[in-house]
Formats: C-alpha cells, sequence, structure tokens
C-alpha cells in the first residue's frame, strides 16, 4: 500500500491515501485543502466521485503478497449526493466493499465520510477485476 500511496499520478495529485485495502474491502482518506473546494466553498462532489471510483474499483481487485495490488476498471458508477461537506471538517473518507461477483466482473457499493460519521455521498459499481499489463510493470 505504501508505493500506492507514493506513485505519482492522478490519486496523489488530488491528496488520496489508501488506508486499508483487503479481498472485499478498501478505505481512503483525504485531508480537505483549499484546492478540494468547490466556488461555493464547498468540498467538489468530483473528489467524492473520484474517492468512490477508487475505492469501489479496489473493494474486489485485492490480492495477497506476494502478487501486485492492482485495481479495478470502472465499467458502471453511479453516484447519490447527500449533503456537502467543508474545509472545516478537516478530512473526508470513503469506504468501501464488494457486494459481488461473477466470472469477468465484481459488483461494489461504498460511501463518503465525514469524520463524524455524517454520510456525504453513496455509491454502487460494476467493475473488471485488475490485470497487470506491460505498461504497468516497472510501476515500482
Amino acid at each position: 500500500i505504501n508505493w500506492l500511496n507514493r506513485a505519482v499520478g492522478f490519486n496523489r495529485v488530488n491528496g488520496l491515501k489508501i488506508v486499508d485495502w483487503t479481498d472485499g474491502y478498501a478505505s481512503l482518506r483525504v485531508e480537505l485543502l483549499t484546492d478540494h473546494l468547490n466556488p461555493l466553498g464547498l468540498v467538489h462532489g468530483g473528489l467524492y466521485a473520484t474517492m468512490l471510483d477508487v475505492a469501489l474499483a479496489m473493494s474486489g481487485s485485492f490480492s495477497p503478497a506476494p502478487e501486485d495490488l492492482l485495481p479495478g476498471l470502472t465499467l458502471s458508477l453511479t453516484l447519490q449526493y447527500l449533503r456537502p461537506l467543508q474545509l472545516e471538517d478537516g478530512f473526508v473518507m470513503a469506504e468501501a466493499h464488494r457486494t459481488g461477483s461473477g466470472k469477468s466482473i465484481f459488483y461494489a457499493e461504498g460511501k463518503v465520510l465525514a469524520p463524524d460519521g455524517r454520510i456525504a455521498a453513496m455509491a454502487t459499481g460494476v467493475f473488471k477485476p485488475g490485470r497487470k499489463s506491460d505498461n504497468l510493470k516497472d510501476i515500482r
């Protein structure tokens, strides 16, 4: 997990940190910054969408060591925005669980939580498990 948190790219630029990743479960945390706010001063819904997309995709793609940890690929993602968060909340968490699977896809659901447990957004999705490609062989 540590090397994924250090990897350059979209997740790092947006402040996503993997907290936990086990078979059927993933959680992420983002320390809120002014860059995460929309023009109204509220946490941008795109941050919630990003966190849920990543956490749900991870929830069904865990492989124990020494196998590579490769997040799944999103086929479908449906979000519901429930309440806004503010910079004063300090951080936001996303938690996701795999809810089912077939031969080549899996299903997951998750939520974005404020530090006090308020649910800011929820999502369900359909994903394809991650697999190693030649493009990822030197990622570490």
